[in-house]
């Protein structure tokens, strides 16, 4: 054990960073947001914060470029009193639409249907007099398509949950990108040194900041085409350069001038690689590209993933963690559909479908389609997505071998002519519990009454476990330690090749998968996650000392009078089943993987008295906000972030409000160690 005495908190620990400033501190792009007293998380929740928060979790939080965009749209395009959120497919801009619709006659049954419009806006940066000059592609080259879901204002609490729940919301990226283009062809209309004001969309565009986007030298070419299921969505293409908005951001640098850094010192790909970024985001997810290796071979023949035949074609990239749920769910259930309508599930037959069905979205209850099993205490706008879109479903919370039992006799008591449960989603393990599910028992039910398993692989992440092998599909939120630096929000989907229903959820993925994924993002966290598997074997490392060193001091580790009831980790907490599904071998020995997996990097713990908790909170020294899975640790009192609103019912699920979770990170351990003892100390004093 270190020596944990005396010494102030250092060794690589984050600073002080100030209530509501951006989590990592200065950084544009950035998914989570300081919230460092106990106090500022209940007034956030209670709204007191509005004037304060820089930024917040994307899906939480319109950033503040997305809001500036709408603004603009709104000046154009809405009636008084109309309020807007932007979409960059058709497709979801009428599932927003149909979900609004749904929860508003749910809430006024008989009342008149929401008035709602959508407005296609495309965009492109009208070529100048220099453009003869040789440059490289850039996304300002190709038209941009934006969905404009318009509405009273007093509406927009539906359109914000859908934003939340199903994370396809645009990112602050393509917002700044949109309002390059707008500054840049108003200004086109504007001649040098006249006097007339520039109109109010070109000014208000004017206050973007220019953070662009490419990375390195290193390529990754794809072997052979991709998939037309990774095509990019259609639009025009300009056959000339165009110049972008010139203006400087606050630290003196143009947009082109950010590019440039990130390309030469960032070691990002150019814009021009983005579709090979994607391959490489791809490949890595799948197992066939590891780490960040000077010079890759093109493809591995052999995935490090559990599963044979897993390749890139099988890895779908979305915008965001929830996104992917969200699909995986849109997925299981028009496949059920065309199972019961006795249709033949091929990628034309579900396209008709989609085009003919009289509810595309399922957010209606009247469809022929089972309901879904959310197994465990998930993340929350999970049990929302499998609530509100399609008839519901069964809620084992607490994910105990005693509900999977109860899961058995349900299953076993379904009525023989009603359509049967088609899904089981769960974590592994769970947030944030860090319970582990019976995965094995769980894959004979579903073999056994046919139906389909996803499981999140968020927080046990697929270099320390290999839950492939029991799920159908895969979803992760690739936001978290697979980016690591909290500046890029995506998710990613692996299907199972040896999955029995493997044909058939390709048919439907065919049909329904747009990639959406903007090409400066993927550049970002292609970047990101080329170390990704060191990184991890770091975190660990960390994560288990801490949860030893706060196991040991809880009343759970023998200490009956301490202030701290017990340490969440999967080392403590159904480790039988961790270890079921825990890699044994290291994941890949060139990049600095550990001899076998970890037990990842988060950990939650729970005091006797919420004084205790406060006290632990504030004491703490290391960045606190939303999120997890970062380079810096990450602490909140996620209960209150969560479910403040449904406190009692998360009790019911042993998740308490005396509870903080904490994401390890890359930090001296010693000095994580000094830190994690004085705000213990300090819970002791409350």
């Amino acid at each position: 054990m270190a020596n944990v005495a005396g010494a102030s908190p250092a060794g690589g620990m984050m600073p002080h960073i100030p209530v509501g400033e951006p989590i990592p501190p200065n950084v544009s792009h950035a998914v989570s947001v300081s919230l460092p007293k106990w106090q500022d998380i209940v007034d956030y929740e209670e709204g007191r914060l509005s004037d304060t928060m820089q930024t917040g979790y994307p899906r939480f939080f319109i950033h503040h470029s997305i809001q500036k965009l709408s603004r603009i749209l709104l000046d154009k395009f809405a009636k008084p009193n109309e309020d807007c959120i932007l979409f960059v497919t058709p497709q979801h801009a009428s599932q927003c639409r149909d979900f609004m619709h749904a929860m508003h006659q749910r809430q006024h049954p008989g009342m008149p249907p929401i008035a709602i419009r959508i407005v296609r806006f495309s965009m492109l940066a009208h070529p100048t007099q220099d453009d003869h000059k040789v440059r490289m592609p850039n996304p300002d080259d190709t038209a941009i398509r934006l969905y404009i879901v318009l509405f009273d204002r007093e509406h927009f609490p539906l359109a914000k949950q859908f934003w939340q729940h199903t994370g396809l919301g645009i990112s602050s990226r393509v917002a700044d990108h949109c309002m390059r283009i707008i500054a840049h062809n108003a200004s086109l209309l504007t001649p040098a040194g006249s006097k007339h004001e520039p109109r109010r969309d070109m000014s208000l565009a004017q206050g973007v900041t220019p953070r662009g986007g490419g990375f390195g030298r290193r390529r990754y070419q794809s072997s052979r085409s991709l998939d037309a299921l990774h095509a990019e969505p259609s639009a025009p293409s300009s056959s000339s350069s165009t110049a972008v908005d010139t203006k400087e951001d606050d630290e003196g640098l143009t947009h082109e001038h950010s590019v440039f850094i990130e390309e030469r010192f960032g070691r990002n790909l150019p814009f021009a690689l983005a579709k090979d970024a994607k391959v490489a985001l791809r490949r890595r997810i799948a197992g066939t590209l590891l780490g960040s290796l000077e010079d890759e071979p093109e493809e591995r023949s052999v995935s490090a993933r559990k599963v044979s035949g897993v390749s890139e074609h099988d890895v779908f990239l979305f915008p965001s963690g929830m996104s992917s749920i969200y699909h995986a769910h849109q997925t299981l259930m028009l496949l059920q559909y065309m199972t019961q309508k006795g249709e033949p599930v091929t990628k034309e037959a579900c396209e008709h479908a989609l085009r003919t069905m009289p509810d595309p979205s399922f957010v209606g209850r009247h469809l022929p389609v089972g309901k879904s099993v959310c197994f465990g205490f998930p993340y929350t706008d999970t049990l929302k997505v499998l609530q509100k879109w399609g008839p519901g479903c069964h809620f084992f919370g607490r994910g105990t071998d005693d509900d999977l039992t109860a899961l058995e006799q349900l299953l076993e008591s379904q009525p023989p002519n009603e359509p049967k449960i088609h899904a089981l989603f769960c974590e592994f393990p769970s947030n944030p519990l860090l319970r582990s599910a019976d995965l094995p028992r769980i894959r004979r039910l579903a073999d056994k009454y046919d139906f389909c398993v996803v499981i999140d692989e968020t927080v046990g992440n697929f270099v320390n476990v290999e839950v492939l092998p029991y799920a159908d599909m895969v979803v992760s939120s690739l936001t978290k330690v697979f980016s690591g630096d909290c500046n890029v929000m995506s998710g990613s989907l692996v299907m199972n090749p040896q999955s029995k229903h493997a044909d058939a959820l390709r048919a439907v993925l065919s049909a329904n998968y747009l990639d959406i994924f903007w090409m400066e993002d993927a550049i970002f966290l292609e970047r990101n996650s080329r170390d990704f598997v060191a990184r991890i074997a770091r975190i660990d490392k960390n994560a288990e000392a801490v949860a030893d060193y706060m196991y040991a001091q809880s009343r759970a580790g023998g200490q009956a009078d301490s202030v701290l009831m017990c340490a969440y980790y999967p080392k403590y907490v159904t480790r039988e089943h961790y270890e079921t599904c825990r890699r044994h071998e290291p994941y890949d020995e060139s990049v600095g993987s550990a001899k076998q997996g970890g037990f990842g990097g988060l950990l939650s713990v729970e005091f006797v008295t919420q004084a205790a908790a406060r006290a632990f909170y504030d004491a703490l020294e290391c960045a606190k906000g939303p999120s997890l899975g970062t380079n810096c640790t990450l602490a909140c009192p996620y209960t209150l972030l969560a479910h403040y609103a449904e406190l009692d019912w998360a009790a019911e699920m042993d998740v308490s409000d005396k509870l903080v979770r904490v994401s390890i990170g890359l930090e001296d351990t010693d000095a994580l160690l000094r830190a994690f003892s004085a705000a213990l100390a300090a819970a002791a004093q409350a």
